[in-house]
């Protein structure tokens, strides 16, 4: 399968540009999503089903995983299992790969993250 950016769905959600090359249809067992954010994802939020492994390509930031910080940089890479509660913040370009394919019903709000003007969030006042 080969899949080129033209035809990727595009969208931005939670402060996160993305465009969405394939979803469980053409493959059930990963999906890849390209996105690029200037202060992070907005969402903390948790999937029931999917693993979510990020590659870092560009920048650098934090993933809050179960409200653990992870500082990372380009050619880093995160594996955020099923289950798992996260969010991250940062200016950033990364490859999303969810395996299995992401499903909508599976993924749970837990609650929404403010960033400041450098990209803090409203839970790490040590930043500020």
């Amino acid at each position: 399968m080969l899949y080129h950016r033209q035809d990727a769905l595009a969208l931005t959600k939670q402060g996160v540009q993305m465009w969405i090359y394939n979803g469980k249809e053409e493959c059930p067992q990963a999906a890849v999503v390209y996105q690029e954010t200037a202060q992070g994802h907005a969402e903390e939020f948790y999937h029931d089903k999917s693993a979510f492994v990020f590659y870092i390509v560009e920048g650098q930031g934090t993933w809050v995983i179960e409200g653990r910080e992870y500082p990372v940089q380009a050619t880093d890479v995160v594996i955020v299992p099923p289950g798992k509660r996260f969010y991250y913040r940062g200016r950033l370009k990364h490859v999303c790969i969810t395996a299995p394919a992401w499903e909508g019903e599976y993924e749970h709000h837990v609650r929404d993250v403010r960033f400041d003007d450098r990209g803090s969030s409203d839970d790490n006042p040590k930043e500020r």
